[in-house]
């Protein structure tokens, strides 16, 4: 797993899918980022935003979860009447991605500092001007 320094980064979303977790028994939309140098021509590292969608039968993207706040950030704005929330308004878009420190494994128990690896927190903001369709 890469790690690099905890901070605000510019950032490639390459690929956004949901799929079902058997290990955690939940649907998940696990969003691929390329996270850039400040030339942003290099990549840093390849890192994966993960955003649950709750473990009913089908995935979920309820208002109180991660995915409802994220895909209306994205969208910029709430979901017009009836519309679904693909996972594609994630896709092959520039953004500013707040990377941070993990030091848990799988099991989500504590590591020692050498096993610690970097992760995606969070989207700052899209880059509107950046999006490529």
């Amino acid at each position: 797993m890469p790690r690099i320094e905890p901070g605000e980064y510019p950032a490639f979303s390459r690929l956004a899918k949901v799929y079902f977790d058997h290990h955690y028994k939940r649907w998940v939309c696990a969003v691929q980022f390329n996270i850039l140098s400040d030339s942003l021509i290099d990549v840093v590292a390849e890192l994966t935003w993960y955003l649950n969608m709750g473990n009913r039968e089908r995935p979920h993207a309820g208002r109180r979860g991660k995915y409802w706040p994220a895909w209306v950030k994205a969208n910029d704005g709430p979901p017009k009447r009836r519309d679904r929330l693909s996972p594609r308004i994630f896709e092959r878009r520039y953004a500013v991605v707040e990377i941070g420190d993990t030091c848990k494994n799988y099991r989500q128990e504590s590591t020692n500092e050498e096993s610690c690896y970097s992760v995606v927190k969070d989207v700052v903001r899209w880059e509107i001007i950046g999006t490529v369709r």
